[in-house]
């Protein structure tokens, strides 16, 4: 018996010392060919080497099946989607929950969210919608490939085509046998999967992805989209709500515009790159004429909304390269880089003539005079700069108002 006893441990020893090093050997394999990574497959092994060491033939045979299953599960894989299970889904998921540190900039984000997503789902064609809650619809904030949706003639609550659809559903769909013929923006679709992006509720955009393969994605690859889209849900959520916290920060409420203070520091870093390459660049204050007696007659809400009013026209006016603020009240400013003396005159006299021809709330026709000052013909610093301007502005309201003009007598700060 003691014998016996002895050498069934003895046996179970030698078996199961055979299968770790066989999965062992397997698993390098799968590590090797790429299909599993390597943290994977030391934990797969891990399991099988703790279940040997307690002697325990159920706890072999288990950590083997979990093994086995794993392996089932990515030849699977492997096969429906060659490449795309690089990684596991864990590792796919955890990279999502990282985005925000690794990116700070929202194409960057964007396409990399695009990349893993195609780690899990080997699609042609991706298209990432977020929600414009300005004008309460998708619009496209990524996309590889082709931007494909469907049935782009029929409007739902968040714009036109499939997305939208999802989008008010909050239901993933996967088609897979659509017709070869079925064409999207010049695109062969044959199986279509569109997922909302949704967090405690609330819709943040749509995926959409695409081959032109019929049942090119299956219900794993569905599973794993509705997994993505969650985790990348909270993701953009927090960042979107950090860019607008950031944007606030700058931004004038009322009219949109940047505020004074982020206008000081970008005009403090203007004349730095001014110095620093030779250039000039000129700044326009611009007032409306005759504001005060406008608000005292017809009340602040309607100053509030010509303020805003204004605020779009110069944004609609300005430059790719010009930035626009609000100083204070009904004065305006507006910093234009490598612009010298005559080139500001004449925008800025576009941007009078602008004014004075827009309709602005209450059928109100108004005028505005400009004030100009270039660097470093007028001033050399930021204050100096702010009062040639502001003198200038002034000497135009003493002309009658509706003018652009840049005070001549140089004097520094």
């Amino acid at each position: 018996m003691a014998r016996r006893n002895g050498q069934g441990p003895k046996q179970l020893q030698d078996v199961t010392e055979k299968l770790r090093r066989g999965e062992q050997k397997l698993l390098k394999v799968l590590e090797d060919e790429g299909l599993i990574t390597t943290r994977e497959g030391e934990r797969l092994l891990r399991q099988v080497t703790q279940a040997a060491a307690q002697k325990r033939a159920s706890e072999v045979l288990t950590a083997a099946h979990t093994v086995h299953n794993k392996i089932i599960q990515v030849l699977r894989r492997s096969k429906a989607s060659g490449d795309a299970w690089e990684r596991t889904e864990l590792e796919i998921l955890y990279e999502i929950t990282r985005l925000t540190q690794c990116c700070d900039d929202r194409s960057r984000l964007f396409g990399r969210l695009l990349d893993l997503a195609e780690q899990a789902v080997p699609f042609e064609h991706a298209t990432l919608f977020l929600v414009d809650r300005e004008m309460k619809e998708l619009s496209v904030a990524a996309s590889k490939g082709e931007v494909v949706d469907l049935i782009g003639g029929v409007k739902f609550d968040f714009g036109f085509g499939f997305s939208s659809w999802v989008a008010k559903q909050k239901k993933p769909i996967l088609l897979t046998e659509l017709n070869r013929g079925r064409r999207s923006v010049g695109v062969e679709v044959g199986t279509f999967l569109s997922v909302p992006l949704i967090v405690q509720g609330e819709l943040i955009g749509v995926l959409n992805m695409s081959h032109s393969c019929t049942k090119a994605f299956g219900d794993e690859h569905l599973r794993m989209a509705i997994l993505i889209a969650g985790q990348a849900a909270g993701v953009l959520q927090r960042f979107l709500m950090y860019e607008e916290m950031s944007r606030l920060a700058i931004t004038d409420p009322l009219t949109g515009l940047f505020n004074r203070r982020h206008f000081q520091q970008h005009l403090e870093d203007e004349i730095h790159r001014a110095r620093r390459y030779d250039h000039a660049f000129s700044l326009a204050m611009i007032d409306i004429d005759n504001f005060k007696q406008l608000n005292d007659a017809h009340g602040h809400a309607l100053g509030d909304r010509i303020l805003t009013e204004l605020g779009r026209l110069m944004r609609k006016c300005a430059r790719s390269s010009d930035l626009s603020a609000r100083y204070g009240g009904d004065e305006f400013l507006v910093l234009m880089p490598e612009t010298d003396r005559e080139q500001a005159v004449r925008a800025g006299d576009r941007l009078r003539a602008a004014i004075a021809d827009h309709m602005f709330p209450r059928r109100k026709k108004l005028t505005a005079s400009v004030g100009l000052a270039t660097f470093p013909h007028d001033a050399t610093t930021s204050e100096g700069l702010l009062r040639k301007a502001d003198r200038a502005l002034l000497d135009a309201k003493r002309k009658g108002r509706d003018h652009v003009l840049v005070r001549a007598a140089r004097e520094e700060a």
